[in-house]
């Protein structure tokens, strides 16, 4: 399972590991990049994920993005009232393949909810490509 941390969404993928295949699933609202954790318990806990990825948010150049301690907390925070194993990885360019996704999906791209779910489903892509 991946996550797209955003401020005012969090976009959520579900992934195979065996196939090292990604599918869109939810986008959850946020608050100021809190979620409301009773959504994301029930989600937690119907799906069982072995492993979370959340993408990491640096700048372009490499370095460290506003959002990044908020991002930093809320990964902390899944880690600490899940106990499952959480990895972290690169999602610089996760916002702009999901508007190119939703521009060749005709679905457009003010969508925040979609952006970020296809978003997750990018980092989740990714993260399964860095481990072949």
């Amino acid at each position: 399972m991946a996550f797209d941390f955003g401020i005012k969404h969090i976009g959520i993928a579900i992934g195979q590991e065996i196939t090292k295949t990604a599918s869109t699933f939810y986008s959850i609202k946020a608050l100021e990049g809190q979620p409301d954790w009773n959504e994301l318990d029930d989600i937690i806990h119907e799906w069982k994920p072995d492993l979370i990825v959340v993408g990491d948010p640096y700048n372009m150049d490499g370095s460290r993005s506003k959002i990044q301690d908020m991002s930093d907390r809320f990964s902390d925070a899944l880690y600490k009232r899940y106990q499952i194993q959480l990895e972290k990885t690169d999602e610089r360019l996760s916002s702009r393949e999901a508007n190119e996704r939703l521009q060749n999906l005709d679905i457009g791209t003010k969508s925040s909810s979609n952006k970020h779910s296809i978003s997750a489903q990018v980092i989740l892509e990714d993260w399964f490509r860095s481990k072949e």
